[in-house]
Parts: structure tokens; C-alpha cells; sequence
């Protein structure tokens, strides 16, 4: 990814959610080892993510906006939601 890209999502409140982030626990077929990468951003009310998709070099985004009840939820139960 371009480092204006980063720089963007930075300064939009966006961070990169790390291997060891319990996101990815909730989020696991979305890991840069499958040609992923996630950062989000938290609200009162709402988580946004942002999909990287990175196989053979194809560059797209995806943007998803969940209830932050949902993913909190899935965190404390240990359950999977699927993007």
C-alpha cells in the first residue's frame, strides 16, 4: 500500500489491526497471510473496517460499518463474524 494511503487512513482515525490484535480472533480468514488487511476505526455506535485486499498485487478496498455492540459481543464470546 502507498504511505499516502496510510497517511490518509491515520488521519482519519484509522488503525491497522495487528497479528496480535483479537480482532483477527473475530475477523480470522482476514489475515495479510491471506492476502488481507484490516484497520478500523471505533465510534459510540459503530466500528468501521477497512478490507485491503492484496493477492497478486490487485489492490482493492472494501468498507464495512458494524454495530460496535456486535463486534464488543463477538470479542467477549470468543465468536467469529464474517466480512
Amino acid at each position: 500500500m502507498s504511505e499516502d494511503v496510510y497517511n490518509k487512513l491515520i488521519a482519519d482515525g484509522f488503525e491497522r489491526i495487528e497479528r496480535d490484535d483479537r480482532m483477527l480472533d473475530v475477523f480470522p480468514n482476514e489475515t495479510r497471510e491471506k492476502g488481507v488487511e484490516l484497520w478500523d476505526k471505533w465510534t459510540k455506535d459503530e466500528v468501521e473496517i477497512i478490507r485491503f485486499h492484496l493477492p497478486s498485487g490487485e489492490k482493492r478496498t472494501t468498507s464495512y460499518v458494524l454495530s460496535r455492540k456486535e463486534v464488543e459481543k463477538a470479542l467477549v464470546n470468543n465468536t467469529q463474524i464474517q466480512l
